[in-house]
Parts: C-alpha cells; sequence; structure tokens
C-alpha cells in the first residue's frame, strides 16, 4: 500500500526500530526493494532522485522515461502487500519537490544544507506548504553529510540547538543529520557520535534520518537505532551487491561455456540485492507489520 513517510516512521520512533530507504531507479531496483519488504512483511521507504535537464548518472531520464517509471514505481506501491513510502531523495530545489509530488511522491527532501540557516529555513517552510497541502512529508537536513569518502572529521556535525531551532521554525516532519556517516564507499572507519544522536532525539520529536549508512556493520546500526536513528538510507552497497551478482554469474556461465540471456543476468541483479536488503532490514530491526 502507498502510504507517506508519517506513516511509516512516526511508529518507528514510537517504538525504536529503524527503516531502510533504499534507492531505486529502474524496474529491477523497485522490485528487489518492495519484493524484499513483502517477503519480510516490513515497511520500506522506495528513494527516487530527481530528474531535471542538468541530471547526470542514474538521475538522467527524459520526461518520458521519468513518466513511465514513476507510473510503474507508483503502481507497485499501491499493490503492496507492506506500506511502501516513495520519497525524493536530496533535492536541492523546490521546483525539482513539487515534479517529485506531481509525479506521485508520497514524501520529499528538500536539501538546502550548504546554504545559510536562514536560507534553508526559508525553503524548507516553502516545500512544507505545498507538500503538506498534497498530504506529502518532508524532509530536510542540517549539518552537512559529506559526500567524500574517507572524510568523517565531522567538522559539520549536527548540533541539538541547530536541530531545535529548525524543527520550532519548520516543523518539518523528519530531519537528516549529520552524525560521522558519509556517502559512498568508506576507505576508512566512520567515527560515529552515539551520544550526539542520543542528544538530537531529546532535542527534537521529529524522526532522525541517517545518509551514508552503507558500509556499516550489524552492530553500528544497532546501535543508531537504540539512540535515536528511524529512517536509514542505504544504495551504495546494495547497487555493488548487484553487480557482483551480476559479475558471479557470468563467471559461472563462462566457467561452465554456457550462454546465458539477459533475463538471466537481470534477475541475476535483483536477487543479489533482494539478499543484501534482507540482511539489512534484520539489522535495522523494522518490525513486521502485524
Amino acid at each position: 500500500m502507498l502510504v507517506n513517510g508519517n506513516d511509516i516512521l512516526l511508529k518507528a520512533r514510537e517504538e525504536h526500530y529503524g527503516v531502510g530507504a533504499f534507492n531505486v531507479f529502474d524496474p529491477g531496483m523497485t522490485e528487489a526493494v518492495i519484493s524484499s519488504a513483502e517477503e519480510t512483511g516490513t515497511p520500506v521507504i522506495a528513494q527516487i532522485i530527481d530528474w531535471n535537464p542538468d541530471a547526470k548518472g542514474f538521475a538522467k531520464k527524459s520526461a518520458a522515461e521519468a513518466k513511465v517509471f514513476m507510473d510503474m514505481l507508483v503502481y507497485r506501491a499501491k499493490i503492496a502487500s507492506v506500506p511502501v513510502c516513495i520519497h525524493l531523495d536530496h533535492c536541492t530545489t523546490y521546483e525539482g519537490c513539487i515534479r517529485a509530488i506531481k509525479a506521485g511522491a508520497t514524501s520529499v527532501m528538500i536539501d538546502a544544507s550548504m546554504k545559510s540557516f536562514e536560507e534553508n529555513i526559508e525553503i524548507t517552510k516553502k516545500v512544507i506548504e505545498a507538500a503538506h497541502a498534497c498530504g506529502v512529508t518532508v524532509e530536510a537536513e542540517i549539518g552537512h553529510v559529506d559526500g567524500h569518502e574517507g572524510d568523517t572529521t565531522g567538522k559539520l556535525y549536527t548540533t541539538p540547538e541547530q536541530a531545535k531551532s529548525f524543527y520550532e521554525a519548520t516543523g518539518v516532519d523528519s530531519l537528516a543529520v549529520a552524525i560521522g556517516t558519509v556517502h559512498g564507499i568508506y576507505r576508512e572507519a566512520p567515527v560515529l557520535q552515539y551520544d550526539l544522536i542520543s542528544e538530537l532525539r531529546e532535542a527534537i520529536p521529529a524522526p532522525l534520518v541517517m545518509h551514508g549508512a552503507s558500509g556499516l556493520v550489524e552492530e553500528q546500526y544497532a546501535k543508531c537505532v537504540e539512540r535515536g536513528i528511524t529512517k536509514i538510507n542505504f544504495a551504495t552497497y546494495m547497487m555493488l551487491a548487484g553487480a557482483k551478482a551480476i559479475e558471479d554469474q557470468a563467471a559461472a556461465a563462462k566457467q561452465a561455456d554456457q550462454k546465458m540471456f539477459f533475463p538471466g543476468y537481470y534477475m541475476a541483479g535483483v536477487e543479489g540485492m533482494k539478499a543484501i536488503i534482507k540482511e539489512h532490514i534484520g539489522y535495522f530491526k523494522t518490525k513486521a507489520v502485524k
């Protein structure tokens, strides 16, 4: 069933468990994420990236491609046997958030964390006004979760004072906080600030979001959730697992001197992603839907 962020995250915050937010860029990734949630009986968040004329990489879709993909994603979420939220991740513009809402997203992130604190508040409030009128929830970010792997210095950690001030000014539904993780592949062990997570949870009633969560170990996820993290973004290692499954399938076919058709490789990638998704749903302590 298609729901918004609050339908999933408020209960998770109250009951101290985490919910995975897994990126989806195509039908295969969509099926890997939603079918994993169905097989574990747990709620899930399927994350998209904004498409626009300047988009690069996975987000580079034509208007037609974007519509076909979003129509498929919305339909798949609606017929799912578990709650599914479609969330726009790391959008830096008001226009991008509106584009996603019109396409069917039920949650959006406006990321103005690199702007001034006042500008961040201003654009977040603008997005919230539009999104809430459509029954869509909003995530924002303060501090900054870095994108440079290996840089875990945390010089832009979120402070409880910032979080409280930002929440009181915006009433944002969930807040991404910088607590020691980075996006991408870790080249050195992250230094996670567990006490800071506890302080941030005490400072605001909104669910806390951890970005850059790929590559941590089970104990780290458990401790972050225990201290107050509710939404956990996971993408890099999921995509690596899918690629590795395809590589293994190709190697096995070559060794056996067998011909492999595209659907075989495609399904191998989907199953590879499902394995790591279900593993991490367990790590996040996500509770099954009753």
